[in-house]
């Protein structure tokens, strides 16, 4: 070996690369040291084979055809790119390798350097990635919400399937094209701003915010939807992932319910008027039918004999009776629209009071009302609370037939039964009266509904327990009762108001 070929042999010997030289036919004349390490053979091995021994069967009229291509300018001329190909190891083991193959003139003669590096970590790692990205798209496909990413120039990389279901593209119609395409004006010129506005000053005015704009389908529909942008980095390079829903139903449903309030609020309107008439137009004729009737038998009692004073009587008994129910009718039209008075309310104080006003004296000792531990303070309106106990109490003492009355009031821990919520506290007042039929257990809260025939002097109007359901719903509560013929009753309430 001649002075120059020694220090050309000692050249290839120092790269990372394998270095294989060939003459014109593809006999190896040169096999340098990472070649051994690549391959597994010597250099003894290989010299005067014929370099596709070195590669898979299938690969080897594909290495002749490129080296073919090869046109020669000057001294040297490098192929436009490099092969992929599948070599074969001297462990008769098949790994990929990268070829780039040069033409060179040496004393008179074309050789070529065929330059090989083993890709094999290379490919495992893009097949990695290959595999996570199958993964990462498999996952966005079974989503919900439209995943769409961009780059910073706003092009479209990925579309899932919720995306193409949502605008009707498919991902092959919009990916390489700008986002845009999906957006109507003033939305296109503003994203553009966007963009502009991150490129010069990384201010993330619209990423980790969600939004509500309008969408363009591929039909040219425009709808509304919920975008969210968030920011990541792929490969060191900025990309923006989308999230997108479709929120037509949610709007659609919104203006329906826009559409409930503007006609409740009508409705509450005419209920106001409604109320003012029912107030002074309906009780005035009543009033001057019962003071014609005073009149008509304070002036002419005695011609009309106790017959005919016993119909006057009534007659004003009656135009009483029309007033309360008017009252009654305009108190609960604004029970359920006036604001609570809400406030820290000691219910032990307040039943003590409520229970000194209801129970009249002269029956007081035959009615026992009993609060087994004491109450728990609670945020609530104080005067309707203390209607709600009055009525509870009032009706515990009139329905109840027992020589002695007794009434309980206390607090437990039970489910709510509508709802068949969580356990939860609840309240109630219980009594040894008649009973009630669970057949009527809905009906009792019916406004001006009555169970029981009573003579004019206790007779009530039927709104009791109407005002007291009302009054439980308005403190985000519920009502129920628990009752048997002859063995009393129990009202269970929640109030829930500031819980």
């Amino acid at each position: 070996m001649e002075i120059g070929d020694l220090q050309l042999q000692t050249v290839m010997d120092s790269v990372k690369d394998g270095f294989i030289m060939t003459d014109e036919c593809g006999e190896i004349i040169s096999f340098n040291l990472s070649a051994s390490k690549i391959f597994g053979y010597t250099k003894q091995q290989v010299i005067g084979q014929n370099i596709t021994s070195l590669l898979s069967s299938e690969y080897r009229p594909l290495y002749f055809k490129y080296v073919q291509s090869i046109q020669h300018v000057g001294d040297m001329q490098q192929p436009s790119s490099s092969l992929e190909v599948l070599a074969i190891h001297q462990a008769e083991t098949v790994f990929p390798v990268e070829l780039s193959v040069s033409a060179l003139e040496v004393r008179d003669k074309t050789v070529y350097l065929a330059t090989v590096r083993d890709i094999t970590e290379r490919k495992e790692a893009d097949q990695s990635i290959k595999s996570y990205i199958e993964h990462i798209e498999t996952i966005m496909d079974t989503v919900l919400d439209g995943l769409i990413t961009i780059d910073m120039r706003g092009t479209i990389h990925s579309f899932n399937a919720a995306a193409e279901a949502i605008f009707g593209y498919r991902a092959s119609d919009v990916v390489g094209r700008n986002v845009k395409m999906l957006m109507p004006e003033p939305y296109q010129s503003e994203h553009d701003m966007y963009l502009e506005n991150y490129h010069q000053t990384g201010d993330k005015k619209i990423i980790g915010i969600g939004r509500e704009i309008t969408g363009r389908r591929h039909s040219g529909h425009l709808f509304p939807m919920e975008l969210g942008v968030n920011e990541m980095v792929v490969q060191g390079k900025t990309m923006f992932v989308g999230t997108v829903r479709d929120i037509s139903e949610r709007k659609a449903a919104e203006a329906a319910i826009d559409s409930y309030i503007r006609k409740l609020q009508i409705s509450n309107s005419e209920l106001d008027q409604f109320a003012y008439i029912a107030s002074h137009d309906l009780k005035e004729p009543l009033r001057g039918l019962a003071n014609n009737a005073l009149f008509l038998e304070e002036d002419h009692g005695n011609a009309m004999g106790d017959e005919g004073v016993r119909r006057i009587q009534r007659i004003r008994f009656l135009c009483t009776r029309m007033e309360k129910l008017v009252d009654s009718l305009l108190y609960y039209s604004r029970l359920g629209r006036q604001d609570l008075a809400v406030e820290h309310v000691d219910l032990n104080a307040l039943i003590d009071s409520v229970a000194e006003l209801t129970l009249p004296e002269e029956t007081a000792q035959s009615v026992s009302l009993s609060i087994p531990k004491t109450l728990p303070c609670i945020t609530c309106d104080k005067p309707k609370v203390s209607e709600l106990f009055r009525n509870l109490i009032s009706n515990a003492v009139k329905y109840n037939k027992s020589a002695n009355k007794e009434i309980e009031i206390g607090v437990k821990s039970c489910i709510e039964p509508v709802h068949n919520t969580l356990e939860t506290r609840v309240f109630y007042v219980k009594d040894n009266g008649q009973g009630i039929d669970s057949r009527f257990f809905e009906d009792i809260f019916r406004i001006f509904k009555r169970l029981n025939e009573e003579d004019d002097s206790v007779r009530g109007t039927g709104v009791g327990l109407t005002f007291v359901k009302k009054i439980v719903e308005r403190h985000n509560g519920q009502i129920w009762v628990e009752s048997e013929l002859g063995r009393g009753s129990c009202f269970n309430f929640t109030l829930k108001l500031g819980d």
